[in-house]
């Protein structure tokens, strides 16, 4: 696990946008990226919208949660990038798959490629909140699960499960990001390695062993 140090969330981008021509390199297969909404979701995208127009058309980006309340993630997308490119023809809207209820997280049953998550400040992922393990780590839990008392507003999501991420992201590389002043302490528990995933949902990566990295904007402590 490696803590990449960036100066801010949008210098991420470039690095985004050579991940993938990494995973495009040598194939022509179809790049799958799991991708979060909020403030992650900037660079994220920004990284995507980067990559020259063969490759973009070849990336199926995939939403980790949803709200099912109010704005929606996927309008945040839309509303930092992806919308322009779809009204350029650079980008189709079936490119983008939406995290609901009634369907599977990926019909085609490919595994992920990239996985990008924002860690919020209490450590959650997608809308995996503290007390959400591991209830949705059961090997009956389905791949998408109803969220109906999330601590932050809206209520009501839609999430991919940890039996989800095991099933599609085991075999991705993984990004969690860390992003601004508020995540600090966040952070420091991540790296302190002294609690559970029901604690601290983000490590349950290290703790079931997925490919994963840090990314975040905050500065080392000195002394």
């Amino acid at each position: 696990m490696k803590r990449i140090q960036v100066d801010n969330p949008q210098a991420f981008a470039h690095m985004v946008t050579a991940h993938i021509q990494q995973v495009a390199e040598g194939n022509d297969r179809e790049i799958l990226i799991g991708i979060p909404g909020g403030r992650g979701a900037v660079a994220v995208v920004a990284g995507v919208l980067e990559c020259q127009d063969a490759l973009l058309k070849r990336i199926q980006l995939f939403l980790v949660d949803e709200r099912l309340e109010g704005p929606t993630n996927l309008e945040t997308l839309l509303d930092v990038g992806l919308s322009d490119a779809i009204g350029t023809g650079r980008l189709r809207s079936s490119q983008i798959q939406v995290l609901a209820l009634d369907k599977p997280f990926n019909s085609t049953g490919r595994p992920l490629d990239l996985l990008y998550l924002g860690v919020g400040e209490d450590g959650h992922v997608a809308s995996l909140f503290p007390g959400s393990y591991p209830a949705l780590d059961a090997k009956d839990i389905s791949d998408t699960a109803l969220v109906e008392d999330s601590p932050k507003p809206p209520p009501t999501r839609v999430t991919i499960t940890y039996r989800g991420l095991k099933t599609y992201a085991k075999r991705a590389q993984v990004y969690l990001l860390f992003f601004g002043e508020g995540k600090r302490l966040a952070l420091d528990r991540f790296l302190s390695g002294n609690e559970s995933p029901s604690t601290l949902p983000c490590i349950y990566f290290p703790r079931e062993w997925f490919s994963v990295d840090i990314v975040t904007d905050l500065k080392e402590a000195v002394g």
